[in-house]
């Protein structure tokens, strides 16, 4: 079971690394996207822990916790409502942030990744005006989505399971990310 957790990291990872910083393809095809309610429209819970990582600081809503080997010199973080044992059924955010990678172009990059992991790409969701690029992902019985955008040079990829990212705490956690 842990192992579809570990496909989907490394999905997220491999849609991170191959991407490259082509903002005009980034931000093609405006016309399929999606704004996640932010604001009065939707009251998000407080945030209670914060994480520093390499390259970026999130926080969580209380019941959110993290692995325990977690560390800081990594560039992502697994975030997860629960109890680590329950994995498989808890919803789940994955962060990654790295280094674009040469040579590719960003739209290259996500047709790789949509063509070797047979994703699904689904409308562009935006949060606070950063738009994600999106895949919807199958690993046996466990669904999600991958959404990677670009930002300062560097790839953002979150991958979310068994709840969605306009759900208040998910998108209380997006909102909190920020780059060093």
């Amino acid at each position: 079971m842990k192992k579809s957790i570990f496909s989907f990291a490394v999905l997220a990872v491999l849609i991170c690394m191959m991407a490259c910083g082509n903002k005009s393809a980034n931000n093609a095809g405006g016309a399929d996207s999606t704004e996640v309610a932010t604001g009065a429209e939707q009251t998000l819970p407080e945030l209670k822990t914060s994480y520093i990582q390499k390259d970026f600081t999130i926080s969580a809503p209380e019941g959110w916790n993290t692995t325990p080997n977690r560390d800081e010199e990594q560039e992502g973080i697994m975030l997860f409502k629960g109890e680590m044992e329950n994995i498989m059924s808890i919803p789940l955010v994955m962060v990654e942030v790295g280094q674009l990678e040469e040579g590719k172009s960003f739209e290259d990059g996500l047709k790789e990744v949509e063509a070797e992991a047979k994703a699904k790409p689904v409308p562009d969701v935006t949060i606070d005006g950063k738009t994600f690029k999106g895949f919807e992902m199958t690993e046996g019985d466990m669904k999600g989505i991958i959404m990677v955008r670009e930002e300062a040079g560097k790839t953002i990829s979150v991958t979310i399971t068994n709840t969605k990212a306009d759900d208040p705490e998910v998108l209380a956690i997006l909102k909190s990310l920020k780059l060093k």
